[in-house]
Parts: structure tokens; sequence; C-alpha cells
């Protein structure tokens, strides 16, 4: 029987036996590790994803024991073979969705938004009866109802995404169900900023990136930055993201390893921002705070969230798009929890070419950024990314 606990374990196992190349890293390591013995764990994670996967580049930083380490492979076009390094700009995909959460967040510390304020009240062209119950937090944690994965094709402007909007009609009555989808998520930005007056790379721009010293994040790459921009490929054939509408605030962002460990830096511990930051860092934790439980995992605004220690295996598993697009019962916490720092914060994300994945746990200081320029696996992401901070973890 499929729900045989005895198989489902064995399968398990099974998934994460094939998925890691197990090293003898963490069953022997019992000291806090040396530069060497990192670069050694790294590599040996890192080199054989490379080649297994066809990957031409990626840029790694770790954190550990709260202080930043990077690690650069391969080149960041093929044509010139132009190394990577940690100033190499990569597309984050579906990771940008973290910095519209905590976009978000400011609007909300500034009064703009609340997230149980209906949709209409934001957006007056959508008062069908089909979003009177739906929250500005339902579009940020993908239960509206059934919104799509993708726009369709033929929505390229404000008035074709207004009129998409208005005729689409829910499978499921908000907060029941949780169902990935751009279409939502970007929803959510557009209207958290849209009374700011600013669009929502500007809002970005001045609320996030500038108060983190983010200098090589963009929404678009400026001419001064095209050097360090990396090609994807896909098929062999250099690929970088078309712009598309509600494109900036669901996969939008392009950054690099030294930026996003600075990220990473400021999620794991928002209280060290400066007192002039104070707002900034209440919307990092409001990020990150649990909304809504699928499975084992707790939705935030962009951030999914698992309790530390983590079943691999069940967390490489539920990164598969056979389960992660796929409609999922969603169970809203009575009132949303604040962020546990015994967690497994993470996001995935890809572009055509790309593939990027951030993972952190904040009561251990550590956390991992991975910025390749190929889409590959999600399941192959979080495996390298355990197999690295679980040995990490277990080194005293």
């Amino acid at each position: 029987m499929e729900n045989d606990p005895m198989k489902k374990k064995t399968r398990n196992r099974l998934l994460l036996c094939t998925t890691l190349a197990v090293t003898p890293w963490f069953s022997v390591v019992a000291a806090p590790m040396t530069q060497q013995q990192l670069t050694g764990l790294v590599d040996n994670t890192i080199k054989p994803l490379l080649e297994k996967q066809h990957i031409p580049g990626m840029a790694v930083a770790v954190l550990y024991k709260g202080q930043p380490q990077f690690f650069n492979y391969g080149v960041a076009e093929t044509e010139h073979q132009r190394a990577v390094t940690q100033h190499t700009l990569f597309e984050l995909g579906s990771v940008s969705k973290t910095f519209t959460g905590v976009a978000a967040g400011v609007a909300m510390q500034t009064g703009l938004i609340n997230l149980n304020d209906r949709v209409a009240q934001h957006c007056p062209e959508l008062n069908g009866a089909q979003w009177q119950k739906i929250t500005l937090l339902n579009l940020a944690t993908y239960t509206a109802g059934g919104l799509p994965l993708q726009l369709p094709d033929e929505v390229t402007d404000t008035a074709s995404l207004q009129h998409y909007f208005q005729q689409w009609q829910p499978q499921w009555p908000a907060g029941t169900m949780r169902h990935y989808s751009n279409a939502s998520i970007g929803l959510f930005g557009a209207l958290a900023v849209k009374n700011s007056g600013l669009s929502f790379a500007d809002y970005l721009n001045k609320s996030v990136f500038q108060p983190l010293k983010l200098t090589q994040t963009f929404i678009t790459v400026p001419p001064s930055a095209q050097a360090d921009y990396a090609w994807g490929y896909q098929d062999g054939q250099p690929v970088r993201v078309t712009p598309g509408m509600l494109g900036a605030e669901a996969y939008g962002v392009k950054s690099s390893t030294g930026d996003m460990v600075k990220y990473m830096q400021a999620n794991i511990n928002p209280a060290s921002l400066s007192s002039d930051n104070k707002g900034l860092a209440m919307a990092i934790a409001s990020a990150q705070r649990r909304y809504y439980r699928v499975g084992n995992m707790y939705q935030g605004l962009g951030w999914e969230m698992v309790n530390w220690p983590i079943s691999p295996a069940g967390v490489i598993a539920d990164s598969s798009n056979d389960i992660a697009l796929k409609a999922r019962p969603a169970t809203a916490l009575k009132a949303p929890q604040s962020a546990v720092a015994s967690s497994w914060v993470h996001k995935t994300g890809s572009t055509n070419g790309f593939g990027a994945y951030i993972a952190f746990i904040p009561e251990k200081q550590l956390g991992i950024v991975m910025l390749a320029n190929k889409n590959y696996p999600n399941p192959q992401r979080i495996a390298a990314a355990w197999q690295i901070l679980q040995a990490l973890d277990e080194s005293k």
C-alpha cells in the first residue's frame, strides 16, 4: 500500500541516498572546521554537482560561525570563459519573492497596507464577487483560490492584466489550498507598493536594497554592471530572462553572492541592523512569520520554513515540481507565528537559464547561497545545501 509507513521510510532513504553523494565529513568532524576542511567540504559537494548537471558556473557563499566564505566555480559565460566571482550577477528567479515579502513588510510598517485588507481595497477594479473574500495575505501565500503559476501569454500590458484578473474565477475558497503562483505574489507585490507613488523596482531599491547596502542587486541591470552579468544556459544556448507583467515582483531580481550573503545575514539576525533601519528589521521578521501550514512546511512572505532539525528526504522530495507546483491543503495559523530561530528557512528560484537557492538556520548562524547559470532540479540544490550545512552543524 502507498500509505505503508515502512515503504515510505524506505522510499525516503532511497531518495536521500540517490540524491546525496555522502562524504565522510560529517561523521568525522568533531572540531571547528579549518579553512582547508571547509573548502574540501564545499568542493566535494559542489564539483560533482556541476559535472553531473552540466552547469557552466556557480557561485557559492557559506555563512559559518557568522562569517561569510566564498567559493566560485566555472564560468559566467562560455564564449569568452569569463570566470565566476562573488561579484558575478545571476538571475535569482523566485528567490526574488523573498525581497517582495520584505518590501511588503516595509509597506506594512509605514501603513501602506495591512495583510488582512481585501484586494478590492487596493484595486477597486477587482470588485467582482470572486474577489470579495480574498485578502492581500491570500495573494502573498498563494492561497487566493488557484491563481496560475504563470500569467497567460496574452497578458502583455496593464489593460490585459486587469482584464485577466477581472475574469479569473477561483477553484477553491480563499485560504484553503496553496497553489504556487507568480501571478498571485506578483499582484501582491504590485498592490503592496501601489500607494507609495513609486514603481515596484524603485520602492524595492529605496526600502530594501539601499538600506542593506546591496550595491550589486538590481531589477534592471544597469550598463555599469553589465560586465558582471552572467549568461544563463538552456540546452547549451545563452539565455536571459525576458521582462513580463509582474515579473519584477515575482522573479525579477539579479544579484551576486557578495550581496546575497549580506541579505542572508540581515535575515538571520534582523536585530543587528542599525537603529535607522528598525522598520526594515521588523519587515524582515514579518516575512519570516508563519502564516499557513502546508504539510510540514510553513509559508511566510516569500520564505518557506521547516522546523530544524529537518527530515532532509522530506524537504528534498517536497521541492520537486511534481509536489511543489501542485495544489495542497493549507491551514491558516490562528495567529501568525513569529519567526522561529530553530528553522530551516529557504527558497528556490529559477529562470530558463539560471538556478538559485538560499537556505539558513538562524539559531545556528549557518547559511548557504548557491547561484548557478543553469536551471537544474530543485532536489539537487537542497541536497547539496543540506549536506554542507549539516556537516557544519555537526562540527563543534
